[in-house]
């Protein structure tokens, strides 16, 4: 699938939703209403405390919006095939998508492409630029360039892990529960990471590196404490997502082929 017919499925999603265009706006304010109640919450806390582990409101607002940044990126792609993979293996449907002449994983997050994430993405550039603006970053070229390879690389942390859980359907049948932990996981992060015990930073760096989503980068361009691990396993956050993604995306090729259908 060339990238021409990628964004003409994603025009044809756009197009979709703009038929309900009233439902779509309601939907849009509303998200943005909720996650920036979310912000307020952590505002009031900072607020009352001052710092969290040593990092202050604009500080924390830029793991915050970091996170939900490269959330609403990778997400966009993601989440719906991948959530949606559950039904499609039982009621036989994914079969459809084996019989088209092209790569599966691409025709599924072209078709499904989530525009609903664009509420994301406007709050949390928009908290992200603040944040930005009041911490009076000294911006080097090698920070910039940083700053974007760091941002697609949490995108692709954010993309591999939905997909890796994308992959169980085939095996498992029912994953519903594996999102419930993966959000619950992701929730850790909103955070400094160094402000939980050793076992949970090693869990978030090592296991489950959700660390390199938002917080090794901000250690790095904050100038902050890593915490348990050496401050110079920040510069790593722009080769780990691409790695993960490319795990996650071959791991469930290997779904894809040991499914036998919605027979068996």
């Amino acid at each position: 699938m060339g990238l021409n017919t990628f964004w003409q499925f994603v025009r044809l999603r756009l197009k979709e939703r703009m038929e309900y265009r009233a439902a779509y706006v309601v939907g849009v304010a509303a998200q943005i209403f909720g996650y920036g109640a979310q912000f307020v919450v952590v505002w009031l806390l900072l607020r009352r405390f001052g710092t969290i582990a040593g990092w202050t409101w604009p500080e924390v607002a830029f793991l915050y919006s970091f996170e939900l940044f490269t959330y609403a990126l990778g997400a966009a792609f993601t989440f719906s095939p991948m959530t949606d993979l559950e039904r499609m293996v039982r009621d036989g449907t994914f079969d459809g998508v084996l019989v088209r002449p092209t790569n599966p994983y691409v025709y599924l997050t072209a078709r499904m492409y989530n525009v609903g994430y664009v509420a994301h993405v406007l709050l949390s550039a928009g908290v992200l630029v603040w944040a930005i603006t009041q911490l009076h970053l000294a911006w080097s070229p090698l920070a910039l360039v940083f700053l974007a390879a760091a941002i697609v690389s949490a995108a692709l942390i954010q993309m591999a892990a939905i997909t890796f859980i994308g992959a169980w359907p085939f095996r498992l049948g029912r994953v519903g529960f594996l999102f419930t932990i993966h959000y619950r996981l992701k929730d850790f992060v909103l955070y400094p990471v160094s402000v939980y015990t050793v076992s949970i930073q090693v869990l978030l760096t090592v296991i489950v590196p959700f660390a390199f989503i938002n917080f090794y980068p901000a250690t790095v361009l904050l100038s902050k404490d890593a915490g348990f691990f050496p401050g110079w396993i920040g510069w790593f956050a722009p080769v780990v997502g691409p790695l993960l993604f490319f795990g996650a995306y071959r791991f469930w090729f290997r779904g894809v082929n040991a499914y036998q259908g919605a027979g068996g």
